[in-house]
């Protein structure tokens, strides 16, 4: 890999939404290829474009500050007169980076990134298709998900809640890196994988579970209830599944082929109306491209929020609100985990809905399949698995995916969390469509086997 692509490639992790591949080729031109020189740039341009306030320091220290809830519809129309889209801009040469850089240093970097969110809000042109409420009788007709009412019997999903409560007391506020700076989730989760004596498909090790290129610790085992939910989940995933391969004449060749069989649960606890969680897309690094995700609710109804990416030069896209109630499924189908953010956002107490047995408290356990293809993971220069993302902006390079260091940090190497060393790989998607036929074909003579024992 060339050592301009390695360092396009960290520009455009960090401002894949702030600028088109044109201005980050120019910024790094401008730097002599330097890449902080480049980002330091990049970081006055949005700051200059957006001139967003910056006399007050920042207090809070939590994922929040970065990932801000949407402006209020008033807010929004005095912000239709700002400066044009910063994606339309292009970067002036007469200004050298390398000086930039030494003003990016004198001052405090949270605070700069947190300005170039603040920008990116105002981002907003003047005709934008108000937000629109979705429910289970009208999601498909805008977004490639489906919302699935009394998903288990009642009975079951009441007694699931009551457990994960208890698991949830002591779940961790999950800590990652955002650009070069560790924050804090506001709200609280956990990992669970599939006993093995119930499993039905591909088991990933506790100690091989990464996350923001860290080893994932405290894994659990699913608790049976999550078990009886899994098997609802399947069977309800799976039957909207053969519906769209009917409907769509087969499946996508990078999808998961065959049987869709979850083999871990991330558990999300959200407590009270201001526990969120900020606008993102799940992880690729275990799922695969174009994940199919079964996202059960429990406890208090809140809001999902979903946005499709904003491409440059077009209009804004439109906000999709769903409300998801006790004992809800809400399937994820491809692609949108490649073309949508998703979020659950801090709202008014008055529109949360209480549960008679959570109160205010909603848990969402999201049912997802590790794919066996996916496990060898490649290594960074520090030594941590990589993270599989997906260029979701840039016509040239649209829908391909890469491994880029996960700016997990590395202790015992001297680095710290935030630190980038510039590895980059295109995956070899076609490599990977050939081991998982591979290995559906390995897992059916597998199942035929014990079939036959059995009998």
């Amino acid at each position: 890999m060339d050592s301009s692509d390695e360092k396009l490639a960290i520009l455009l992790s960090i401002f894949e939404t702030e600028f088109e591949l044109k201005n980050l080729h120019s910024a790094l031109s401008n730097a002599s290829g330097n890449v902080d020189g480049a980002i330091a740039y990049l970081l006055d341009q949005s700051q200059s474009i957006s001139s967003p306030p910056v006399s007050k320091p920042e207090k809070r220290k939590s994922i929040a500050d970065f990932f801000a809830p949407p402006a209020s519809p008033a807010k929004r129309r005095k912000e239709t007169t700002d400066p044009p889209s910063r994606k339309t801009e292009s970067l002036p040469s007469s200004t050298d980076p390398n000086n930039a850089s030494t003003s990016a240093q004198s001052r405090n970097l949270k605070n700069a990134y947190h300005a170039l969110f603040e920008a990116s809000n105002k981002n907003i042109p003047q005709k934008q298709l108000p937000p629109k409420e979705l429910t289970a009788a009208n999601i498909a007709d805008h977004i490639p998900c489906e919302l699935i009412l009394n998903a288990l019997p009642g009975e079951l999903a009441d007694m699931l809640l009551q457990r994960m409560l208890l698991e949830a007391e002591d779940w961790k506020s999950r800590r990652f890196v955002l650009f070069d700076r560790e924050v804090e989730s506001p709200h609280t989760s956990c990992f669970y994988r599939e006993p093995v004596e119930s499993a039905k498909g591909y088991i990933l090790p506790d100690d091989d579970i990464y996350y923001g290129g860290r080893t994932v610790e405290g894994v659990r085992i699913m608790p049976s209830g999550a078990v009886k939910a899994r098997d609802h989940v399947e069977r309800l995933v799976n039957e909207r599944l053969q519906e769209r391969d009917a409907k769509a004449g087969g499946r996508h060749p990078v999808e998961i082929q065959g049987w869709w069989k979850p083999n871990i649960v991330f558990g999300n606890c959200y407590r009270g109306a201001q526990q969120g969680v900020g606008a993102h897309s799940d992880k690729f690094t275990y799922l695969g491209p174009r994940p199919t995700i079964g996202s059960l609710t429990l406890g208090a109804t809140r809001i999902f929020r979903l946005r499709r990416y904003t491409v440059p030069g077009q209009p804004t896209p439109q906000t999709f609100n769903i409300s998801l109630p006790h004992n809800s499924l809400l399937i994820m189908f491809p692609p949108c985990q490649e073309e949508f953010r998703h979020e659950v956002p801090q709202i008014n107490p008055l529109r949360l809905t209480h549960n008679p047995i959570s109160g205010d408290i909603r848990i969402n356990l999201t049912y997802r399949v590790v794919r066996r293809e996916y496990h060898e993971i490649p290594r960074c220069r520090c030594n941590n698995p990589c993270e599989l993302r997906c260029v979701v902006k840039q016509p040239q390079t649209l829908g391909k995916y890469f491994y880029m260091c996960g700016i997990g940090g590395n202790p015992d190497r001297g680095l710290e969390a935030g630190h980038n060393c510039g590895f980059f790989e295109w995956l070899a998607l076609e490599d990977m469509v050939r081991r998982a036929k591979e290995n559906v074909a390995e897992e059916d003579v597998n199942s035929s086997q014990t079939s036959k024992t059995k009998a």
